[in-house]
């Protein structure tokens, strides 16, 4: 059977070159091949054992799917015929393409550790059978041990605290270290603690032991933790297998090399998602950034490509820009954190800031809000925003992220217009980003 565009992988960037080509171009037939019966949302399923309460109530319905229509197959891809241009399935199954889009995703890294392959260990995967698995080990623990403090983990933690005892293994100092600066990680995992989580920090796994299953974990400091399940969540790498048999390009960390504009070595086939090549932001070079927003921007990107709708610029490169809730406290950042800045060599004016979501204090839902602001040192560019508080930091952050991908300085936010609502907003004179502005204005005018 042949179509204008085949999609390979079902998740937010797959699902992103589908609907946008229907939208774009209907007159073109558009196939989804993915290897899982059913589609998880990603960034729910740290939530799958209390919140949620099952792997089916966090899915992307397949009803998005047919009614834009685009038609689905579940069946794995295995092979791609380049120059027949068709792909073939574990079922036996061709398709022949006009374009092609790869959108196969990243499965969790794996440690090489004694007992890894004990029942009680999971893995965090995106794919509803594997996930299904992890449900029924977590759902039964009384005793879990986490290794890896990055947002995955913790948001696991948060979710599974609740009549558990759960302890977190990260071999970094902190927490979120990746990804915020310390004073954001302690945060994070104060609230944590309180909630009874305890942190083993600068320590790794060195063996997990049990008889046919998990009983305990032993650490590099010594320390023997009693477990009945393992959680790792160490990162992930690209499922790029099936793109490095049809002999395109790759990265060194694995991924898809990709133009601006998602297309691949084979001008034929394009590549979206966790699979595809990253460019950090700052510096143009390869990088590992794996978020459904970046995905779902890549899908649209290739299909105005594939549609003929060619965006100017293309994809101009990964902004990190993320938010999470621990322990109800809402923490995102985007661009760069001090600490990040300082690796790159860039000379910054870092800004703290607190204020109140409600304008005055007392108002019901009042909540301190937390702001740090990277500028950069000279012109006072915004480079990165960290932020914890209610939950509008969820999408305060992406205001912020917005400001710094249009390149704008202290001096453009400073007389910005905004809205401001009592019952919404923080006060207009201690609008946090604007507050955060000036006073590196201020601090600059003061150095020279």
């Amino acid at each position: 059977m042949k179509y204008d565009v085949v999609v390979v992988g079902g998740g937010a960037g797959g699902l992103a070159v589908a609907l946008a080509l229907r939208s774009l171009r209907p007159d073109l037939r558009v196939l989804i091949v993915r290897r899982t019966r059913l589609q998880p949302i990603p960034c729910s399923v740290p939530y799958i054992t209390e919140t949620v309460g099952s792997v089916d109530g966090c899915l992307i319905p397949d009803a998005m799917v047919k009614s834009a229509g685009v038609d689905l197959v579940v069946d794995e891809v295995v092979e791609i015929d380049r120059a027949r241009k068709l792909v073939k399935t574990a079922g036996g199954r061709e398709f022949e393409y006009g374009k092609l889009v790869l959108a196969t995703g990243a499965g969790p890294v794996k440690l090489n550790i004694p007992g890894i392959d004990l029942e009680g260990v999971v893995l965090v995967y995106k794919e509803y059978e594997q996930l299904a698995k992890a449900y029924e080990v977590l759902r039964n623990a009384k005793r879990v041990v986490i290794v890896g403090g990055g947002f995955v983990g913790l948001e696991f933690a948060d979710d599974l605290a609740k009549g558990r005892e759960v302890h977190v293994v990260e071999v970094l100092d902190e927490v979120l270290a990746l990804a915020f600066d310390r004073e954001f990680g302690e945060i994070a995992r104060k609230k944590l603690e309180e909630r009874g989580v305890k942190f083993h920090l600068k320590a790794s796994v060195k063996e997990i032991r049990g008889r046919g299953r998990v009983e305990e974990v032993v650490l590099s400091t010594g320390e023997v933790v009693p477990a009945d399940a393992v959680l790792i969540s160490v990162g992930v790498r690209p499922n790029s297998e099936l793109a490095a048999k049809a002999g395109l390009a790759l990265d060194e960390y694995g991924h898809v090399v990709v133009d601006a504009y998602m297309r691949t070595s084979d001008p034929d086939i394009y590549a979206v998602g966790d699979v595809a090549q990253k460019r950090d932001y700052f510096t143009g070079k390869p990088a590992r950034a794996y978020f459904s927003s970046i995905a779902v921007a890549e899908g649209r990107v290739a299909a105005m490509h594939i549609a003929g709708v060619t965006p100017g610029k293309g994809f101009e490169g990964a902004l990190p820009a993320f938010s999470t809730v621990i322990g109800g406290l809402a923490l995102a950042a985007a661009g760069l954190t001090e600490a990040a800045a300082k690796k790159l060599g860039l000379e910054v004016l870092p800004v703290k800031v607190e204020a109140v979501n409600r304008h005055p204090a007392n108002l019901p839902g009042a909540a301190k809000i937390t702001l740090k602001a990277v500028f950069a040192k000279g012109d006072l560019r915004l480079v990165g925003v960290q932020m914890a508080g209610p939950e509008a930091v969820g999408e305060a952050i992406n205001y912020a992220a917005a400001a710094i991908q249009q390149h704008l300085t202290a001096y453009d936010i400073v007389k910005m217009n905004y809205a401001t609502q009592p019952l919404l907003t923080a006060s207009p004179l201690t609008y946090p980003l604007q507050l955060a502005a000036l006073q590196a204005i201020a601090a600059a005018s003061k150095q020279r």
